[in-house]
């Protein structure tokens, strides 16, 4: 397989880095606060998208410089959501759908990346990306839709 590092792919897997590093903001605030019932489906959704993130940044790393720490103002909205919402419910498995909805949006993330015309071929990103978007898949489902 040939890697093939294009800008537009790199501009893509970035952006999904980013977006995974926002949603992990606004997870750890969470998990900070979470009741104790729903604090094993936040801490097992930390663990993945730090993984997530971490092997992103591996592949970004010789392409661009990125940094596992890289948010946008999004990362920082998500912060503040949980701490207002904590401040006027619990943290807990009412929460849960919420928690679904921010998947679903960083799915779509992963989805737009792979519909990206540079990355499928870009075996590297187009292989990390879709294995990654499998692992969502399967958090999603295990989530409650209400």
């Amino acid at each position: 397989m040939t890697m093939i590092d294009s800008t537009a792919a790199t501009a893509a897997l970035q952006d999904v880095h980013t977006a995974t590093n926002d949603v992990l903001e606004g997870y750890r605030e969470m998990a900070r606060r979470a009741q104790p019932d729903v604090r094993p489906v936040i801490d097992r959704l930390v663990a993945l998208h730090q993984r997530h993130a971490g092997e992103q940044a591996a592949l970004l790393a010789p392409r661009s410089g990125a940094e596992v720490g890289d948010t946008s103002l999004q990362g920082t909205v998500n912060k503040a959501v949980v701490i207002v919402r904590d401040w006027f419910t619990d943290i807990d498995r009412g929460t849960l759908p919420a928690v679904r909805k921010g998947e679903q949006s960083l799915r779509e993330t992963y989805e737009q990346a792979l519909r990206d015309g540079d990355v499928p071929a870009d075996h590297a990103a187009a292989a990390l990306l879709r294995t990654q978007l499998a692992d969502l898949e399967r958090e999603i489902a295990a989530l409650p839709q209400q």
